[in-house]
């Protein structure tokens, strides 16, 4: 009887645990963008729910490209080979210079899967040549068709991470086990 009653313990949490990761959103795994590609013209790039928007940004070779974190959290971005990085705290935008013809792919460290590119001129041979420059004009609210939404402010602005919440609720499930495992075998002699 004991056993059995251990086993089902034993078993709830690893159930309970499978549950709440199959229906959690892939973006709670540190996924990057779950939208259909886009493409655009224009020299804002927007960070906004775990998505590059545009995903491909076409540009003349020598714009100015403004990024723009427009999420609640950091996206620290960079390019491949580690010639430009920025921390892209939540909020915080960066412009940059692209001088020649090619692509120049930008990633978020922070999220797997979080990607977009800039086709500078005809987007033949490789990107290089980013420079980091002062933004002379702040960048509207609504640029490139994405929604602008306000940062939480006050205790409420950080959120706690999915993840952790599992971990806590398997550890108090895993104790309540234990609990229960060693009140059935009755007092110690």
């Amino acid at each position: 009887m004991h056993r059995r009653r251990l086993r089902a313990l034993v078993l709830l949490p690893a159930v309970l645990a499978a549950t709440v990761l199959a229906a959690a959103p892939p973006a709670a795994a540190g996924g990057g963008c779950h939208r259909p590609p886009t493409e655009g013209r224009g020299t804002t790039l927007v960070l906004t729910e775990l998505c590059f928007s545009p995903n491909v940004l076409r540009v003349a070779p020598g714009t100015e490209v403004t990024i723009v974190n427009r999420d609640a959290l950091p996206h620290p971005l960079g390019r491949p080979g580690g010639e430009w990085a920025w921390e892209g705290n939540a909020g915080d935008r960066v412009t940059v210079r692209l001088d020649r013809d090619g692509l120049y792919p930008f990633f978020c460290y922070a999220h797997p899967g979080m990607v977009g590119v800039v086709v500078a001129g005809d987007g033949r041979g490789v990107g290089t040549g980013v420079a980091e420059v002062a933004d002379p004009v702040p960048v509207p609210a609504q640029a490139a068709g994405a929604a602008a939404r306000p940062a939480p402010a006050g205790p409420e602005a950080t959120t706690f991470p999915l993840a952790w919440l599992v971990l806590v609720a398997l550890a108090a499930l895993v104790g309540a086990a234990a609990g229960a495992w060693l009140r059935s075998r009755g007092p110690a002699a």
